[in-house]
């Protein structure tokens, strides 16, 4: 009897070390997960801050180009304005009658 006893404990401690190895090898890979996954985000986030990035250089680009065709038509409409202004001052300034006679 004193052998099986003896058998037993060492199934029993044969048992605990192969637990306390299983354990390590899933902690292991548990961490090594979270290493990939850390490391997958972390990419993910540079390619959408790239994409940020070039969408905001494009936006300025857009704006500027927008904001110089903006200038443009206000300049052209004052030309306009102060062509209008011109002539209706050199017609107000015409005897109309003579026009007429």
């Amino acid at each position: 009897m004193a052998t099986e006893e003896v058998n037993l404990f060492d199934l029993l401690e044969s048992r605990r070390i192969e637990s306390q190895e299983a354990n390590a090898i899933l902690h292991k890979r548990i961490t090594e997960l979270k290493d990939e996954l850390m490391e997958e985000v972390a990419e993910s986030h540079r390619e959408i801050m790239k994409e940020i990035k070039e969408m905001k250089e494009e936006s300025k680009a857009h704006h500027d180009k927008m904001d110089a065709r903006l200038t443009e038509l206000e300049r052209w409409k004052w030309v306009v304005i102060g062509g209008a202004i011109a002539i209706g001052f050199v017609i107000a300034q015409m005897d109309i009658g003579s026009l007429f006679s």
